[in-house]
């Protein structure tokens, strides 16, 4: 089912991600600028930015789904700190070689050491901490949606005393009679309950037309129609004179 949000810019996902991660390096850029000022710090966002993304991706799109989903945990923090972990090194990697030694010509903090290790794996595990929970926020609110979606695809309705849960897709038509409706279901049953035919249509989705003053047809199940009636399945309704063709085929 697809979501009624759009979370992307331009209904796009790759210009959603373009935009957000040129955003991250700009933002990122500027706040870790020190002594070495901004081209330093540009730099080094722009060595260090694949890293995270790689990261980033490998974490959303392969260990959400593939175990955070599934619910299989241990499997998830064991991939989770396999990428931090990987990640951490890389990075520590990449800013010796292309930062330390290619710009600032200073190797003299080495290439490894466990402050340093930690301090890679944190800033990755923040980036891909605030994206994931967005991930996690996004598909929340799709299921949200879809939840919404077939709640409103059973209709309630009350009858004898008690509430019948009825998909609308079991509905063939719905008969007015007086202050009651008669609602005729695909396995030839019937539930009557108190209510009017305009109340009733106000309750049923779009695909519903109402075709009489008495009567309302479930479109999905119009057999074959004339000027004075319409087939649903089995069962021939009166055809008001004032509805026209295009009320039942759109």
């Amino acid at each position: 089912m697809k979501s009624a949000t759009n979370f992307y810019l331009f209904n796009s996902r790759i210009a959603t991600h373009a935009i957000f991660w040129v955003l991250y390096y700009v933002l990122f850029g500027l706040i870790w600028v020190g002594d070495k000022g901004y081209l330093a710090s540009f730099y080094l966002e722009f060595v260090l930015l694949p890293i995270r993304i790689l990261a980033v991706y490998v974490t959303i799109y392969f260990l959400l789904p593939r175990f955070l989903l599934k619910r299989k945990f241990l499997n998830f923090f064991i991939g989770y700190g396999l990428t931090l972990l990987l990640g951490g090194i890389l990075q520590r990697v990449f800013i010796h070689l292309f930062y330390e030694e290619l710009l600032l010509n200073d190797s003299s903090s080495g290439l490894f050491s466990v402050m340093m290790l930690v301090r890679a794996i944190v800033l990755i595990n923040t980036t891909v901490l605030l994206i994931l929970g967005v991930k996690l926020f996004q598909l929340w609110v799709m299921e949200n949606e879809k939840n919404e979606g077939l709640e409103n695809e059973i209709l309630e309705i009350r009858s004898n005393r008690k509430t019948h849960r009825v998909p609308t897709e079991n509905i063939l038509f719905v008969e007015g009679l007086g202050n009651y409706v008669t609602y005729h279901l695909v396995d030839k049953s019937k539930i009557t309950s108190y209510g009017s035919i305009k109340g009733t249509l106000q309750q049923l989705p779009d695909n519903f037309r109402r075709v009489h003053k008495s009567y309302i047809v479930n479109r999905a199940y119009i057999k074959s129609y004339d000027a004075m009636t319409i087939d649903v399945l089995d069962n021939s309704i009166p055809r008001g004179k004032s509805v026209t063709d295009e009320v039942l085929l759109n």
